[in-house]
């Protein structure tokens, strides 16, 4: 689960007065991790050492012009679930790393909330891999974090339902609901787009297996994850493409952990993608990754396993080829046909403008609030 590593601290850790925020019409940001809360300035263009707010800036810069002066407060965390330093029909929280898909304590406290993967992951999990069907060892370990997922989860959805049961039988306000927004970019410069004929790099992976090293009594040690598993599937016949067309570039880097892909210097890493024509998006800890944002805000022709259902998915140029033994003939087919190549760029250049860059989300959000409001 992805904590710390992407925030360190960008400001001094100060906050606002309540007081002034019931006063004042501005919309209010702030950033609220391990219980410390941060004036965040969405106009300072690249603040330091917080890797989100680069997207989430652009997303939240969208939302403050389309609801100017509406005495808005947005919250921003990773993974906060139990509580936000205030609540009310103002109030907003945008959750850009919970994992377990869970449903936070507060969400009959707030105005809405919108979140990154989103809250039905598991049911979505057993639907994309069919666990009876074609048996692998990979679903068999999709089943059993599906069984976790489930038991992080289970109390919050139950308390969830009956919050939105005795809603309906008192006749109060209706539970909002959950809103699903992607997770953006992290390791990503602003660079001009490439033309695809003038990359030279035909396949790109740069990150992790294994995302942490694990004692040799664990459980884990023997039986891998879901991550480990797909990513190793991956890398092997990456190298077994390689070996068998020696005539294509395989820019092919494996770090140590999330840690490892974090502190890769961002420069070098954004000219190497920008590079390539073929990016590599291979599951994390969940289906969703920053690499595939990464990947589609340069344009390239992006490879993945199966996605969720989102808006933002649906119907995206993306080549979900659900097992990585397919991953050499795909290969094959589209770096023999340049006119494919160019296509899928640039749509999916098109689909970044239209559904996923920073001012679109923005939009969706504050299109979203609006709606809500008019309910209420």
């Amino acid at each position: 689960m992805l904590r710390n590593p992407l925030l360190q601290p960008i400001a001094e850790a100060s906050t606002t007065g309540f007081d002034y925020l019931l006063a004042s019409s501005a919309n209010q940001f702030y950033i609220y991790i391990d219980k410390k809360l941060i004036a965040w300035d969405i106009y300072e263009p690249e603040p330091d050492g917080c890797g989100f707010v680069g997207y989430f800036g652009q997303v939240l810069q969208a939302v403050d012009r389309a609801l100017p002066n509406q005495g808005l407060i947005f919250y921003v965390t990773m993974i906060e679930m139990k509580e936000m330093p205030s609540y009310g029909e103002n109030v907003f929280v945008l959750i850009l790393g919970d994992e377990f898909y869970r449903i936070p304590d507060y969400i009959d406290k707030v105005g809405g909330v919108f979140k990154c993967y989103g809250t039905r992951q598991i049911r979505e999990q057993l639907n994309l891999y069919r666990p009876l069907l074609k048996p692998s060892y990979l679903k068999f370990l999709l089943l059993g974090q599906s069984a976790k997922n489930f038991a992080h989860r289970f109390a919050k959805k139950t308390r969830y339902r009956l919050k939105k049961i005795k809603s309906l039988l008192l006749g109060k306000s209706k539970i909002i609901p959950i809103y699903d927004i992607p997770p953006g970019y992290l390791n990503s410069k602003d660079l001009p787009i490439e033309p695809m004929q003038d990359r030279t790099c035909d396949v790109f992976f740069d990150g992790s297996v294994v995302q942490h090293q694990y004692p040799v009594w664990s459980l884990r040690y023997w039986s891998k994850t879901p991550k480990a598993q797909s990513r190793e599937e991956m890398v092997a016949n990456l190298k077994q493409f390689k070996d068998k067309n020696p005539q294509f570039q395989v820019h092919l880097a494996l770090v140590d952990g999330f840690a490892g892909f974090n502190y890769t210097p961002e420069n070098t890493y954004s000219q190497n993608l920008m590079n390539a024509k073929i990016c590599l998006a291979p599951r994390g800890t969940t289906l969703e990754t920053y690499r595939l944002f990464e990947a589609m805000r340069y344009g390239c022709v992006i490879i993945a396993e199966s996605l969720p259902s989102r808006w933002f998915y649906n119907g995206a140029p993306i080549i979900q080829i659900g097992s990585w033994q397919n991953l050499g003939p795909v290969l094959t087919k589209l770096l023999n046909n340049p006119m494919l190549l160019q296509s899928i760029h640039q749509q999916t250049l098109d689909w970044w403008e239209t559904k996923c860059c920073g001012r679109v989300v923005g939009k969706y959000i504050a299109d979203e609030i609006n709606a809500l409001r008019l309910k209420l």
